[in-house]
């Protein structure tokens, strides 16, 4: 109606707690310096593991199934330390009593949205380049897992275990002297490997000629990357409601 007219992304979201964050998430994903040079290095990083396969003579068939795994993992990382880009901004959420759960899964819609889009174009473009589609189920399933238990994982990690970041306004590059986030920025991304390892196993499996390991791949991942999600998330909306002060005091120290 016309009283949303104007609210751009508080329009396009539901009228709820988690609709209110998403939105406003949305816009600093958009918006904020260091959210978009996050967005662009996953390319990035991407293409370095490639380039170094290619040169050494791995064929293109194959080096072309690695990027987007690769993008699907990292877009399920970079939401492990989002809650502290808000830095005393959060205090909204906790004074409002904001649900846990309500915060996390608002949190998520961004790099949920961007990185399914980003997939949605980059598997069946990188399967066609392999040459065999019936890899195509395998190469979802394996997809879906990494980035769905990377968001699940991280939507845990970033209030069990929230480090400093650059402040809003410096360099997207500058980071503090002493961060303090190695082990929670490994644990997410080697916890999503380990736990899409099944995924994994018949995706190895489909690409060795297993038609059927590829629609068990396709299956497996995205049932695994549903439920690390979903437990992820309450689990990080539960620490998130009972925590609330202890998540302030890190806020308006960083």
């Amino acid at each position: 109606g016309r009283e949303r007219a104007g609210l751009g992304w508080f329009a396009l979201t539901p009228s709820t707690p988690g609709g209110g964050i998403a939105a406003r998430s949305l816009l600093y994903w958009l918006r904020d310096p260091r959210y978009v040079v996050n967005l662009v290095i996953v390319p990035i990083a991407a293409g370095v593991v490639v380039a170094p396969l290619l040169l050494v003579g791995v064929p293109v068939e194959y080096v072309a199934l690695v990027p987007a795994p690769l993008m699907a993992l990292f877009f399920g990382w970079l939401a492990h330390n989002d809650l502290a880009y808000d830095s005393t901004a959060l205090w909204m959420h906790v004074a409002s009593a904001v649900r846990g759960s309500s915060d996390r899964v608002g949190r998520l819609v961004p790099v949920l949205l961007v990185g399914t889009a980003a997939l949605a174009v980059s598997v069946p473009l990188l399967v066609s380049l392999h040459g065999r589609w019936m890899i195509l189920p395998a190469m979802i399933g394996v997809c879906a897992s990494l980035f769905l238990c990377g968001l699940g994982l991280s939507s845990l990690s970033s209030v069990v275990a929230p480090y400093p970041v650059s402040r809003h306004g410096d360099s997207p590059f500058q980071q503090p002297q002493r961060t303090g986030g190695g082990l929670a920025q490994g644990v997410v991304l080697v916890g999503a490997i380990v736990v899409s390892a099944p995924a994994l196993w018949l995706g190895w499996a489909a690409l060795s000629g297993d038609e059927d390991a590829a629609w068990a791949a396709l299956w497996t991942g995205l049932a695994t990357g549903l439920v690390v999600l979903v437990a992820g998330v309450a689990g990080g909306g539960a620490y998130f409601s009972r925590r609330g002060g202890r998540l302030m005091e890190f806020a308006e120290s960083t």
